[in-house]
């Protein structure tokens, strides 16, 4: 019987009790007694009603702990999947991994894998390079034909193998000797032009100040190290030097970055993302350093800036996209919401798949059921974008329009029962993920109207990578202007890898290129254009040819 029950019961014994007493049915004794099993029983039904809600916090409380609970086994099992984990997010099938393990146990045991595929390569060695590498030919001849002449035997076979290696030198020293003649005839004095550099009066090289760039941003290889290289190579420079001709070439390359900004700007769809850095000293805090953003903007016309800003405030998104007009790819972060508010229909926004997946695979250990079932639904998405990748964009939005709606739709059904599970308390960890997911439909289903929009920021998360890997190196900027210069190398470099362009080349010939340029159209120097007007007879350092001969000699040897 509930409490309101025992209640009413309870009321009811006591009107009976006053109609007894009253008519004199019971003694008065008798009638005490019964008024004191009735007080009694209805401080007992007191006691229960108490009791039942006391209960009923209690659960409540259970429950909010069990969330609590949920959610920092999942932060447990996030970091350590950080730490001791892989950090690829590449998706998987059921069958791949049974192969996978089945691979690996076969090999554990002793058994020998399959021959690996070799592909292109150039022979049974593995080794693949293009026909643009370096290679010195080395004739190795039979002993017995020593001496003998080219006619007296003759080549029946020929077996090639390769190795890779490596010259004695990897910074040399160009010694110019400046000519001065007198012509006899006339006797006029002609002197040697000087010969073109990227600074005045500067003991670097082109190839150099190029090689300085590449290997910072590219390979990261940091300053210090550089000039240690350049020190064990018996050459002495000033480490401010270096600093200061990496700064210097730079400042060169503005302005073709800010042309290549401009032209990302220009495309009708865009990838964004923010990723931190730390930049400039803190006020009163000796030792530490601000925390800075870069915000890089991927085109798609395959070019990426990485503008710099102190902060993740949701201004800097609008000062950096400005006045852009087209479809802006993002994930979740409020000021791109808010961006493209401002923009008041001039801006679509779709949201990232990838953040999405990302949300259930964090929970994936901890809640293996239903992170697996949002996983499976999710990567059935995928699954489709991967079949059509590369295809017509008619044939691409015939099947996001049919096939990919279907398995968008699927996952919103799931999202839809999922809640009613109690164990999914508002504060649990899949039911924040299912949230995050249903708050955003609308931007996560733009890409199914448009076979030109990517439904997640994969490219430009792919592009964020290696400024990233060089922080682990560098791991700071000192000043905020460096950062800013960071920025700008990154992503002429990145561009040039995207474009299939050599990054050194390009280097050395814009170096020595922007100087006499016209500045109106600084827009042809930028890695895209500059391959189809530039490429095919890019400006060199004189060290280039010497290098080439050098090489031809060694191998003539």
């Amino acid at each position: 019987m509930s409490a309101p029950s025992d209640a009413r019961v309870v009321g009811e014994l006591g009107g009976g009790l006053a109609r007894l007493t009253g008519g004199g049915t019971l003694t008065p004794e008798d009638g005490e007694s019964l008024a004191s099993l009735i007080a009694l029983a209805t401080q007992l039904a007191a006691d229960k009603a108490g009791m039942a809600a006391t209960i009923t916090a209690q659960e409540g409380r259970i429950a909010e702990l069990a969330a609590q609970l949920a959610a920092l086994t999942a932060r447990i099992a996030r970091l350590q999947r950080d730490l001791y984990g892989p950090r690829s997010e590449k998706r998987r099938d059921t069958a791949d991994d049974d192969a996978h393990t089945d691979m690996a146990r076969r090999r554990a045991g002793g058994r020998p894998g399959r021959r690996k595929a070799r592909g292109d390569a150039v022979n049974d060695t593995g080794l693949r390079f293009p026909d643009k590498a370096p290679v010195i030919d080395i004739t190795v001849t039979p002993p017995e034909i020593e001496g003998l002449a080219e006619d007296e035997y003759e080549v029946i076979s020929e077996r090639v193998h390769c190795r890779i290696s490596t010259l004695d030198w990897r910074h040399v020293v160009i010694r110019y000797r400046h000519v001065t003649v007198k012509i006899r005839r006339t006797g006029m004095l002609a002197g040697a032009p000087a010969r073109e550099s990227v600074f005045k009066n500067s003991c670097a090289d082109v190839s150099f100040v190029a090689g300085l760039i590449i290997d910072k941003f590219l390979w990261h290889l940091p300053l210090y190290r550089q000039h240690r290289m350049l020190a064990d190579a018996g050459i002495t420079v000033s480490r401010g030097s270096l600093s200061l001709w990496v700064g210097r070439a730079v400042a060169l390359l503005k302005p073709v970055h800010d042309a290549q900004w401009a032209s990302v700007l220009e495309s009708a769809v865009i990838q964004m993302d923010e990723t931190p850095v730390r930049a400039g000293r803190h006020p009163g805090r000796p030792g530490a350093m601000r925390k800075g953003y870069f915000w890089p903007v991927l085109g798609d016309r395959g070019e990426v800036v990485f503008p710099f800003a102190t902060s993740r405030r949701h201004g800097h998104a609008a000062g950096i996209l400005g006045d852009y007009a087209g479809t802006l790819v993002s994930d979740g972060y409020g000021a791109y919401g808010a961006y493209v508010a401002a923009r008041d229909g001039a801006v679509t926004h779709q949201g990232c798949w990838i953040h999405t997946r990302r949300n259930f695979r964090e929970q994936k250990d901890s809640h293996p059921e239903l992170a697996g079932a949002a996983l499976k639904l999710i990567g059935a998405i995928h699954t489709i974008e991967e079949e059509i990748r590369g295809r017509p964009p008619a044939e691409r939005l015939a099947v996001r329009r049919t096939r990919s709606r279907k398995a968008v739709d699927r996952f919103w059904d799931w999202c839809g029962r999922a809640p009613a599970d109690p164990v999914l308390t508002p504060r649990h960890p899949i039911r924040r993920a299912i949230d995050y997911a249903t708050s955003r439909r609308a931007t996560l289903e733009v890409f199914l109207g448009d076979p030109d929009v990517p439904p997640d920021t994969n490219l430009v998360e792919n592009v964020i990578r290696n400024p990233k890997l060089g922080q682990k190196n560098w791991l700071f900027a000192w000043t905020e202007l460096g950062a800013e210069h960071i920025g700008i190398a990154n992503g002429l470099i990145a561009t040039c890898r995207m474009q299939g362009v050599d990054p050194r080349i390009w280097l050395t010939d814009v170096l020595l290129r922007i100087a006499h340029h016209p500045a109106g159209r600084v827009g042809e120097l930028t890695p895209r254009r500059w391959k189809t007007l530039f490429a095919d007879d890019p400006m060199t350092s004189d060290v280039t040819p010497a290098v080439r001969l050098q090489a031809a000699a060694i191998g003539a040897e």
